[in-house]
């Protein structure tokens, strides 16, 4: 079964994630079941490069920067509590991610360690002793964080750790007192972690379509039974499922006066497209193997390369095709 490769522009997917709505709708989707905690007009930009100090090493000061891929500040409640909130965006995995994360949120709130001592010092009210030694008041508090990693990858199969716990090589004498190393999870959003119903934007149709991107006949029964809904596709999901397809034809489909595209027929060429190309480099790779000196050994590495995807991708790699 052939499938289609994901060639989505980071950047266009970013872009799409900015978007108030959309941001929003991926985190009430993804993590409230649908419930529309996050609201568009509840969210404000924030400053994704991070710049703090984190102390200093052979006299020098060391800073940190960082840059987030999507962060909003968004207000919770009729309280004025507010939450910041930031979206990862990956493409393929990565197997350092929780780490990742867990620097990306600590420069957060050292961040807002630093602005509130800053403020404090300002003030010139810090008492002796605890406040003054810290910079800050008992009743000080930093806003929480939540980071989502939003992976868009075509295997739609995350392989790599979820948590900080599923870095550590861990002796067995320390097993018993696991709780005592410090975990950090990460939240994972794919399609095999969310519900696509709960999404009110395209990312529904994002879900949808992402595990199916490597299933020719998945997709075509998808299309067959959701025609109707694909041919008058609203303009603005449309917009968004070509973000991360990256196919031309699907993002130069011109709106009908009721702001609906046909995305079918655009879907079904693009699979076509992809599957040609797929393979032309089968094709390319058979022909460079068939060069090697022992015949034999060529057979074999065509063999493995049909058989085993991982070591195909690999040969392409190595081989520039």
């Amino acid at each position: 079964m052939k499938g289609i490769v994901l060639t989505a522009m980071d950047e266009e997917v970013y872009e799409g994630l900015s978007d108030n709505e959309i941001f929003a709708d991926l985190f009430n989707g993804a993590l409230f079941g649908g419930k529309q905690v996050i609201r568009p007009d509840m969210l404000e930009q924030e400053n994704e490069k991070k710049v703090v100090s984190a102390g200093r090493e052979g006299g020098r000061r060391v800073i940190l920067r960082r840059i987030r891929d999507v962060q909003k500040l968004s207000v919770i409640g009729d309280s004025c509590l507010a939450v910041i909130l930031a979206a990862e965006g990956q493409r393929t995995v990565h197997y350092a991610m929780p780490v990742r994360c867990m620097l990306y949120d600590a420069i957060d709130y050292t961040g807002q360690v630093e602005h509130i001592v800053k403020e404090r010092k300002g003030e010139g009210k810090l008492k002796k002793g605890a406040e003054y030694l810290s910079g800050m008041k008992r009743e000080d508090r930093l806003l929480p964080g939540i980071t989502i990693v939003f992976y868009y990858g075509e295997e739609q199969s995350w392989d790599g750790p979820l948590s900080l716990h599923d870095m550590l090589d861990i002796p067995p004498e320390l097993k018993p007192w696991m709780e005592c190393i410090q975990d950090y999870r990460i939240n994972l959003v794919c399609s095999s972690t969310v519900e696509s119903s709960n999404f009110r934007t395209g990312l529904r149709e994002v879900f949808e379509l992402l595990p199916l991107l490597k299933d020719k006949e998945g997709m075509k029964e998808f299309l067959e039974a959701r025609k109707d809904e694909f041919m008058h596709l609203d303009a603005k999901k449309g917009w968004l499922v070509s973000k991360f397809l990256n196919v031309p034809a699907l993002k130069e489909l011109k709106e009908n006066e009721k702001g609906e595209v046909d995305m079918c027929t655009a879907i079904e060429e693009m699979m076509e497209e992809r599957e040609e190309r797929g393979e032309v480099r089968v094709n390319q790779l058979i022909e460079v193997l068939l060069q090697q000196p022992c015949q034999e050994e060529a057979y074999k590495e065509i063999r493995r390369a049909v058989m085993d995807r991982e070591y195909q991708k690999k040969l392409f790699d190595e081989f520039g095709i």
